[in-house]
């Protein structure tokens, strides 16, 4: 049954979207039951059975940034983040659940830790995770124990055991989300509109200063001394991916910046401070010209309030040069508006093509019928006794057709026509 299409703006959630293969390397097997037609209770002697291998790859000890649409807060942003759980958007709608544990429990969860309860160590594999955690990584997929990796480890064992949700929050902090993908604002570049989502299970509060946090996305894989650790020294968890942000009393968030915009006039210099724009607002911007000596050129905001008509032109301003630089960029960015675009373009370049196919057609019909007879004459008298003059007229028929036209793919006039269209005429003294 087909699904329901999703409205531009709407979001379709699901719990999970499990591959059938989880990553790992399979056996698959193939033998044949040869039996006699004549006697299908007589079993032969079957070929021998056939063997092979299939690698069902996944990321596992790092994540390629090309896997992350987007994670909240942002990258090194600084505000007022309290007040929302963090997470990491994948573009890839099954990757927590293509190393899943036996219950079904994904393999990534979404720590979120100050540096007072938790450090990042780099080192070889083994070394980071220990042999036992090792050995159970390399038995289910070999996996090279010198390769360096991200760890994330905490101060002592109450504080990890804080860090990490239990084992059944970590399927309820992850799930799905569908979106239309003509809705730009929310499928961004992605080409089917599926992602995964991975969130943090605590909220990154700031103090009376600052805050800083790292957002770490760590591996469970073969992980189950996370939760069942009591004593030692904490377990430390692979870190696939991770960055850094501040939680501040103000800032950061969409509301904060809209109502603290800066209302001043573009260019406007501050109190007492000589004006830096001249008299039609263009302000002075240094340059270089394509001989590489440096020039000085115009540009106007267009945010100001009046604009001379027309707009200054020329290699002394750049303003017109950036509006349409700027129209382009933002055109190339919005992907409902190229699809649309090439959609058009695709319809009215084969509205064309079946117009001049069929005009091009009709002219070299009726030419023909105008001079059909003095043609078939033409093909009869230079025929060899051997030779079939209806072929021969049908292969002029189709070079005149072919002669016709820039591209005979595009016209459906193939060079075989020669061998098709002689078994559409009549012969010569046949009625037509």
């Amino acid at each position: 049954m087909p699904e329901t299409p999703i409205a531009a703006g709407s979001i379709r959630l699901h719990d999970t979207v499990a591959p059938t293969l989880t990553a790992g390397i399979y056996r698959f097997r193939s033998a044949l039951d040869v039996r006699r037609t004549t006697d299908p209770g007589t079993a032969l002697a079957p070929p021998p059975e056939h063997a092979t291998h299939v690698q069902v790859s996944a990321p596992r000890l790092t994540l390629d940034t090309t896997e992350v649409a987007a994670q909240h807060p942002p990258r090194d942003a600084v505000g007022a983040f309290g007040d929302r759980l963090p997470h990491v958007v994948l573009g890839r709608r099954t990757l927590p659940w293509e190393r899943r544990f036996s219950d079904g429990t994904p393999w990534l969860a979404l720590l979120v830790v100050r540096s007072d309860e938790a450090s990042l160590v780099t080192g070889a594999l083994r070394t980071v995770v220990g042999e036992t955690v090792f050995s159970r990584l390399n038995s289910a997929e070999p996996v090279d124990g010198n390769r360096t990796v991200v760890g994330l480890r905490a101060k002592d064992l109450p504080t990890f055991r804080a860090l990490l949700p239990s084992r059944a929050d970590v399927g309820l902090l992850t799930h799905v989300r569908q979106v239309n993908v003509a809705d730009t604002a929310l499928a961004g570049r992605d080409d089917d509109g599926w992602f995964a989502v991975v969130t943090a299970n605590r909220l990154p509060l700031g103090g009376a200063s600052p805050v800083t946090y790292t957002a770490c996305l760590v591996s469970l894989e073969a992980r189950e001394d996370a939760w069942s650790t009591t004593t030692g020294n904490p377990p430390t968890l692979i870190v696939l991916a991770s960055w850094p942000f501040t939680t501040s009393t103000a800032g950061g968030t969409f509301e904060h910046l809209a109502a603290h915009l800066d209302l001043g006039a573009f260019g406007a210099p501050p109190a007492g401070a000589p004006a830096i724009v001249d008299s039609a607002g263009s302000l002075g911007l240094t340059g270089t010209r394509r001989d590489g000596t440096p020039t000085t050129m115009g540009y106007r905001s267009p945010l100001l309030g009046s604009a001379p008509d027309p707009l200054p032109d020329g290699p002394a301003d750049v303003t017109a040069d950036a509006a349409f630089e700027l129209g382009r960029l933002l055109a190339a960015a919005d992907g409902r508006f190229i699809r649309e675009v090439v959609a058009w373009h695709r319809a009215t370049d084969d509205a064309a093509r079946s117009d001049s196919a069929a005009s091009v057609r009709a002219g070299s019909a009726r030419s023909y019928a105008t001079r059909g007879a003095m043609l078939r004459r033409a093909a009869v008298a230079d025929a060899d006794a051997d030779s079939d003059p209806l072929a021969t007229l049908g292969e002029t028929f189709a070079q005149r057709l072919l002669s016709r036209t820039t591209r005979a793919d595009l016209w459906q006039a193939h060079p075989g026509g020669a061998n098709l269209i002689p078994r559409q005429l009549p012969r010569e003294g046949e009625p037509s």
